[in-house]
């Protein structure tokens, strides 16, 4: 498709404001939430608390491996302003990266656990894998602060995820099942949403844009690689930590606990959507200010922080006020005896919030690199944290454990922004 000229053309490039873009955002992620919250209550409802802990035991499985393939290159495609690379280097990345990914998952899965439990591992991870291509094709419209695009394809994705998750759990009473329905709906948004619109959009804004066919230029793809390595580390050591707690259960608790401690995990989640809802907005606008004007950087970052803080402290008094008939309406009254866990979560999902912005300073300043220690450092004393006080407070110990490592990782990652900052003033006096 040939790039766009003209008056009205011209202005169909201009950004909306983030006002309008966060607005976008929001929707989208809520309303993907809202569907991941009835895949969870479906699944409560209509099978064990043993069965929702095999579905937290894949996650912890899964994640960690396909979040490092991941590479975070949507990360990376976002930030690179000066298009250092080409869709198809991207492209070529992201198919290698999710091949190693699928293959990873399933030998852990059938080394480690029984052929029933693998097989679920086995199929989340091809699941997430696609999830992952996707991302690829949505950071192409974030990056050129298109979120109304982005959040279509998300509304699109939870609706028929949902659908096709409950109807064949329904049909076949078995989880691995309702697992090959997310697989389908996303590969159906992947190829009838994703892709076209993605390249619409680039199209608009390079002239060098000639599909999806991937580049085997290797040069390109290895610096690609050890660019985004730093980005992948940092991920897969994100989502080990998030799962730590429930691998320590399974291991000192049994699946029942993990069960419990999913569940009301995943009811937060409504909290990390509004954070990823921020970054997806705020992040390109936050790496061109850090490039142009770094009053404006540190703004806006104390701005997303104040608003993250409320926003966490409103979801504490919720849980607080109101956990009891949340969890027995939502899931049964077995999951709202433990309402003082639902609000210690509520609390850790609030610093959780604030890493997040964190990060994003992070990424925006472009240090990749120093993420590695920090992320290692907060899976560190998140295995310390969750070995030490889960045999002694059972559920309630792996909410501290999140609690203490999540304030970990943030005081380390704003000394770093901190330092940044330094370092762009003390150039430009």
């Amino acid at each position: 498709m040939p790039p766009c000229t003209g008056s009205n053309n011209r202005e169909s490039m201009t950004p909306p404001s983030l006002k309008v873009n966060f607005a976008w955002a929001f929707i989208g992620n809520a309303f993907y939430a809202l569907c991941g919250y009835l895949m969870l209550t479906i699944l409560a409802k209509t099978a064990s608390v043993e069965t929702v802990g095999l579905w937290g035991i894949a996650q912890a499985v899964t994640l960690p491996v396909a979040t490092f393939f991941s590479l975070r290159l949507y990360t990376v495609n976002i930030t690179d302003i000066r298009n250092e690379y080409q869709t198809g280097h991207y492209i070529a990345v992201r198919l290698l990266a999710s091949l190693a990914s699928i293959g990873i998952v399933a030998l852990i899965g059938f080394l480690f656990y029984p052929a029933g439990t693998a097989i679920v591992i086995a199929l989340m991870g091809l699941s997430q894998s696609i999830a992952e291509i996707r991302l690829y094709f949505s950071s192409n419209m974030q990056k050129y602060e298109r979120l109304n695009l982005s959040t279509l394809a998300q509304i699109f994705e939870g609706v028929l995820t949902l659908s096709l998750f409950g109807l064949f759990l329904w049909c076949t009473k078995h989880l691995s099942l309702a697992i090959v329905g997310t697989i389908v709906s996303r590969i159906a948004i992947l190829l009838l949403y994703d892709m076209p619109v993605s390249g619409k959009v680039v199209s608009r804004h390079l002239m060098s844009f000639s599909g999806y066919r991937p580049q085997w230029e290797w040069p390109q793809l290895c610096s690609l690689f050890w660019q985004s390595a730093p980005l992948a580390v940092v991920a897969g050591i994100g989502a080990v930590f998030q799962n730590i707690p429930r691998l320590v259960m399974d291991h000192t608790l049994g699946r029942k606990a993990v069960g419990y401690f999913t569940a009301m995990s995943l009811l937060l989640i409504a909290l990390t959507m509004i954070n990823a809802a921020m970054g997806n907005t705020c992040l390109p606008r936050l790496s061109r200010y850090f490039k142009d004007n770094t009053k404006a950087f540190v703004r806006l970052l104390l701005q997303l922080i104040g608003i993250n803080a409320l926003l966490g402290f409103g979801f504490v008094v919720v849980a607080f006020c109101f956990g009891k008939p949340i969890l027995r309406l939502l899931f049964t009254p077995e999951y709202a005896q433990h309402q003082d866990v639902f609000v210690a979560l509520a609390a850790s999902s609030c610093i959780l919030s604030i890493f997040g912005v964190s990060n994003w300073g992070l990424n925006a300043t472009r240090q990749f690199a120093v993420q590695m220690p920090i992320y290692i450092g907060t899976a560190i004393v998140c295995g310390i944290s969750s070995w030490l006080l889960i045999p002694r407070y059972g559920l309630m110990g792996g909410a501290y454990a999140f609690l203490i490592c999540y304030l970990f990782g943030t005081t380390i990652c704003l000394l770093y922004i901190v330092k940044a900052i330094r370092r762009v003033a003390t150039h430009a006096g």
